[in-house]
């Protein structure tokens, strides 16, 4: 929508941008408010993504909540990858789709030495093995589904390892996050993304009121080269909605973000995620 046509509108109807945008609820569950610091595949920054390891070290430095990325091989078994392939974590020794391997010849690659030599002869962990790390860590599982058709799967390991309310679920795909929903009822399952293709902030507000009218929790989860600003947060934060972003490392951003009343950020740093919180805390 154009930008005059959208202020037209609203002249029209005779009410505020804020009036028009306020129709979302924030409605979701307790374990939302627990997720303020979240790590990106782990401790990314140092150590190869989505292992135990990058988990290891994620837990230990005291964030929140850790986010991975999950496919199922061609036999059936959920593992850990943020690609489609393990073109990345192999540095090009492997191009084959997860899809359309086994676990076993999964279980050969090194997914590690990308890192360096104090990581090689890592092992592509299994969803199973990241759940029971993760349980009882004090630190919160966030799966990101990546390929659809594996929401039944997954929802099965979970129910499996007792974390179906102990978990948050994300996708890009808005239908695996209302299916996930189906197999484990009071799940936080919420959608990703949200790209703003040169909308003010009040049009991307109310963009998001818009595309989530059938979602049961209100979280606005966009990239930060999306987000843009301190206002579209606040903006956001208005609108009912819980607002997250990622991928934000600076400091500094980190800050503007949390004064604006950001709820959550993800971050290849959680260390100093952390760091920053903690100094937050002193101050007050």
């Amino acid at each position: 929508m154009k930008k005059s046509r959208y202020w037209t509108i609203l002249l029209i109807l005779g009410v505020s941008a804020s009036a028009l945008i306020t129709c979302a609820s924030a409605q979701v569950p307790e374990i939302a408010g627990r997720i303020r610091t979240m790590a990106h595949r782990g401790d990314y920054y140092n150590a190869p993504d989505n292992t135990l390891a990058s988990f290891k070290l994620a837990i230990e430095s005291g964030v929140d909540s850790c986010e991975f990325d999950v496919w199922e091989t061609s036999d059936g078994h959920l593992v850990l990858s943020h690609d489609a392939t393990f073109t990345h974590a192999t540095k090009g020794a492997c191009n084959e789709k997860v899809t359309e391997m086994t676990l076993a010849e999964v279980r050969t690659l090194d997914v590690g030495a990308y890192m360096g030599e104090k990581w090689k002869g890592t092992q592509c962990p299994t969803l199973d093995e990241a759940l029971e790390l993760f349980k009882n860590s004090g630190c919160i599982p966030v799966i990101e589904i990546k390929q659809f058709g594996t929401e039944k799967a997954i929802s099965e390991a979970l129910h499996k390892h007792g974390m179906v309310l102990e978990c948050a679920i994300v996708s890009f795909n808005h239908v695996s996050i209302r299916r996930i929903q189906e197999y484990c009822p009071g799940i936080y399952a919420y959608r990703n993304g949200g790209a703003r293709k040169g909308m003010t902030d009040e049009e991307y507000v109310q963009w998001f009121v818009d595309s989530q009218k059938d979602c049961p929790y209100k979280v606005a989860n966009p990239n930060w080269s999306d987000m843009k600003n301190a206002r579209t947060v606040r903006l956001l934060k208005e609108a009912g909605f819980v607002v997250s972003t990622w991928i934000v490392d600076d400091p500094k951003l980190m800050n503007e973000l949390l004064d604006a009343g950001i709820d959550t950020m993800t971050t290849n740093r959680p260390a100093v995620f952390v760091d920053v919180m903690k100094s937050r805390e002193l101050e007050k």
